[in-house]
């Protein structure tokens, strides 16, 4: 029963822990670099 007991709030944590971080990131991924270069300024682009 201990070890039942453990494992549930090991999981009840790690979930806390998830739903943290979705409530602070939002559930989208970070955009590929690919596209945060797409969004740069042109003449932040022609700048050597």
């Amino acid at each position: 029963m201990d070890r039942f007991f453990l494992a549930v709030m090991v999981s009840a944590v790690l979930l806390l822990i998830v739903a943290a971080d979705l409530l602070v990131n939002g559930p989208s991924l970070q955009e590929p670099s690919a596209h945060v270069a797409s969004a740069m300024p042109v003449s932040g682009r022609l700048v050597r």
